[in-house]
């Protein structure tokens, strides 16, 4: 028997100690742990750890304080919301300052008198009106933006301008149709000194029919543009520029003599040359491009066999053709390329059928406006005295072939020095095009 004592002692005293709630150690537990820590440094680190965690436990909110918590965060939403969003607030319609609720359209504000403006009206496909007040009710701006949907919602601050509606067109069925164009001719060489083509293009032509009233418009809602050989003289305004142009080269020694003028005067000019005479004065055409002159053709041969020598209407379309074809071959078997597609028919013929003829293979041909009719040598100081009679936009017609130009070469030193002196630039005809060139013309492209 008092060997089983200290056993119900022990048992005795274990259930004389208080019951652990949970697995929650009262604090004196802990304090006796925190000691037995200090006394045994192995275990320190496991223990100071529990210690904190079971310090942090006892500092985490209760469920009052959280519910506290809640609250304040639902106040400050609604609050903000309300900030946001408030129930009332201060607009400007049509200059006036009004107080107005949240969610306020136009609608409302035109319904609550704040504008009155006047609907539009529904109108006919030919503008007459079906129905008065039938269009748009209003035309609005909101701060700038413009809008006609009465739905829209104002904001706080905006500025709203109201003002009468706009008229509204009835929808319609459409259909479309295509208008030709036409060939028109100007038959007067003399009418100017730039003879240009104006491509055609059809038109289209709209039918449209009511879907309210029924009736029926047609307009030509693409005008067609007229094919058109159109000859004008170029309107330069304030430009003093004027275009020299040499016939019937290149030339032994005349075309390298006037080159040497033109470079003394900084001008440049364009050579209306003779294809079949290139190859033996290449080196001449060559230096013209090279120093910024314009080469083009004045045919093959100036129109020769049935031609008689000066004109190509005299020929058959496809002499016509092979005259021009075979001029710019010439020019690119020197230059190295395609030359401009302009040209200059001898005697300046060039019109009836040969117009059209030719249409395919050029972009302009060219006429004069100044003839000094040096080719007749009238001495230098005459030729001289033409070529100083060139206005801003001239044209001047010289000839550096076909014969003794001499007097052509003094003639340019007479009247070049002067025509700088007063004011004036020489330019290629290509340069003279570029000056107000009729829309839809190849040259204008």
């Amino acid at each position: 028997m008092r060997q089983g004592a200290p056993a119900r002692n022990r048992a005795s005293s274990s259930a004389n100690r208080p019951a652990a709630q949970g697995n929650v150690r009262p604090a004196s537990y802990n304090r006796s742990r925190a000691q037995a820590n200090r006394n045994n440094p192995a275990n320190a680190a496991v223990y100071n750890d529990y210690s904190r965690y079971t310090e942090r436990r006892s500092k985490r909110p209760g469920p009052v304080a959280i519910g506290v918590m809640a609250v304040l965060i639902i106040a400050i939403g609604i609050g903000v919301f309300f900030v946001l969003n408030p129930p009332t607030f201060d607009i400007t319609v049509n200059g006036a300052k009004h107080t107005v609720s949240n969610g306020t359209t136009i609608d409302k504000l035109i319904d609550d008198g704040l504008a009155s403006p006047t609907a539009g009206n529904l109108l006919a496909v030919d503008a007459s009106v079906i129905t008065e007040g039938g269009g748009d009710r209003f035309a609005a701006t909101i701060n700038g933006n413009a809008t006609n949907d009465g739905s829209k919602k104002v904001k706080k601050g905006d500025a709203i301008d109201i003002q009468n509606g706009a008229d509204v067109t009835e929808d319609y069925d459409s259909s479309t149709e295509e208008i030709p164009y036409e060939r028109v001719e100007d038959n007067n060489y003399w009418n100017g000194s730039l003879h240009v083509y104006i491509d055609g293009q059809n038109g289209v032509r709209t039918t449209k029919t009511g879907k309210v009233s029924g009736k029926t418009v047609t307009e030509d809602t693409t005008p067609a543009v007229n094919e058109e050989y159109k000859i004008y003289t170029a309107n330069t305004g304030d430009d003093k520029v004027i275009a020299l142009t040499f016939d019937d080269g290149p030339w032994k020694d005349t075309t390298a003599e006037i080159l040497d003028v033109l470079k003394e005067n900084d001008a440049h000019a364009t050579f209306f040359t003779i294809g079949k005479q290139i190859a033996d004065h290449s080196d001449v055409v060559k230096r013209a491009h090279d120093e910024g002159h314009e080469i083009c053709t004045h045919t093959w041969d100036h129109a020769a066999g049935s031609g008689q020598g000066v004109n190509l209407t005299y020929m058959t379309a496809d002499e016509q053709i092979q005259e021009v074809q075979k001029g710019f071959q010439a020019i690119k078997d020197v230059i190295g390329e395609d030359p401009v597609r302009i040209m200059r028919a001898p005697g300046g013929n060039f019109k009836g059928d040969i117009v059209w003829t030719l249409q395919p293979y050029i972009d302009a041909e060219i006429g004069w406006n100044v003839d000094t009719e040096d080719w007749r040598r009238p001495g230098a100081d005459t030729i001289a005295s033409r070529i100083m009679k060139a206005k801003p936009g001239s044209v001047i017609l010289m000839h550096d072939g076909g014969g003794d130009r001499s007097q052509t070469v003094e003639a340019l030193k007479k009247a070049l020095p002067q025509l700088k002196q007063e004011g004036y630039r020489f330019i290629t005809i290509s340069e003279l095009l570029q000056y107000d060139p009729p829309a839809d013309s190849s040259v204008s492209k």
